[in-house]
């Protein structure tokens, strides 16, 4: 940020963390869940002192006894295994928030165009399986402790305030809204369409 000149290029997790400063909670969600899955949750917690400990103990509570093995860590995993088995729970815990959280904006919006990523309406949860255009597939997960069949996109009481705690907490972080800021300002989309055009028209 001192650096005399500079110019960003924004990539989709820029765009992905400026929505999430600005509050949006489908990018919250996915931010974490970003986090969660690398093993790069020290990033929110250390980094902007955003506190995962509602959502830790949500997610230990909630699958303490499921192996999550569909939300194993990518990348690296050299810290403890009791800090890897939490952020694995924290990863699953997460990604169903997120599911429902864009289920729920999807709804609101059908301009979108994006009702094929709701799926957890398609789920027989008695079955185990998932019918995807017409074709039934057995899940690989089938423990989904805080799912509704019934209404599978409404987030519990407990998710809900762990969503408005993250809301919060990102939109007061002023470390990240500066950040951020920065993003907004020195970054763009511009140069990188005009540069591809340039290519293409060398190597149609």
């Amino acid at each position: 940020m001192a650096y005399h000149s500079i110019d960003i290029q924004w990539g989709n997790h820029d765009v992905l963390w400026m929505g999430a400063a600005a509050g949006q909670r489908g990018c919250i969600a996915n931010v974490i869940r970003i986090c969660a899955r690398y093993g790069n949750l020290d990033i929110l917690e250390d980094g902007y002192g955003v506190n995962l400990l509602p959502l830790a103990t949500f997610a230990l509570d909630q699958y303490g006894d499921d192996p999550c093995a569909c939300f194993a860590l990518k990348g690296s995993t050299s810290g403890a295994s009791s800090e890897t088995e939490l952020n694995i729970r924290m990863h699953k815990a997460i990604s169903i928030i997120q599911f429902k959280v864009e289920g729920q904006l999807i709804k609101e919006h059908p301009e979108f165009g994006l009702e094929s990523r709701n799926l957890l309406h398609c789920i027989d949860f008695e079955k185990g399986t998932i019918t995807l255009d017409g074709v039934v597939y057995e899940m690989l997960d089938t423990r989904f402790p805080t799912v509704d069949p019934k209404d599978p996109y409404r987030l519990t009481a407990e998710e809900k305030a762990i969503m408005e705690r993250l809301e919060k907490a990102f939109l007061n972080c002023e470390k990240l809204q500066q950040h951020m800021r920065f993003l907004l300002a020195k970054g763009g989309f511009t140069r990188y369409i005009t540069e591809i055009s340039s290519i293409t028209a060398v190597f149609p």
